[in-house]
């Protein structure tokens, strides 16, 4: 897992933020809201992991799969945590990155939503 192109593919999408929460947790948002965390596990020295929002059905399947789990504090609103050892390629990972940008993104007001098309 590259983070550095993850983190890249994040930046690119429309109305995308960054912002340091807790410390050193590297976010991305839209109006606010989270889409992806990119972690630093404190109980592992130097471990990462990325973490976001997913529909139910592939939280279910992503959770049965080696290095997925649900993340700790949003799992009940279907998030995962991917660590650096899950064997899912680049690609996917930036479908499920854009997934969850595209939920949040629907969640919001319809104002909001303009808002941030007229600054694109």
């Amino acid at each position: 897992m590259n983070y550095n192109n993850l983190e890249h593919f994040c930046e690119q999408l429309p109305g995308a933020k960054f912002d340091l929460k807790w410390g050193a947790d590297r976010t991305y948002c839209i109006a606010e809201k989270m889409f992806t965390v990119f972690c630093c596990d404190s109980s592992v020295q130097g471990s990462k992991q990325l973490c976001l929002k997913v529909t139910p059905a592939d939280f279910i399947a992503l959770t049965d799969m080696h290095g997925i789990e649900p993340a700790p504090y949003l799992a009940r609103y279907h998030w995962v945590s991917i660590t650096e050892n899950a064997t899912l390629p680049q690609k996917e990972l930036e479908l499920l990155i854009k997934g969850s940008y595209d939920m949040v993104y629907s969640k919001l007001s319809k104002k909001k939503q303009q808002s941030l098309h007229s600054k694109i």
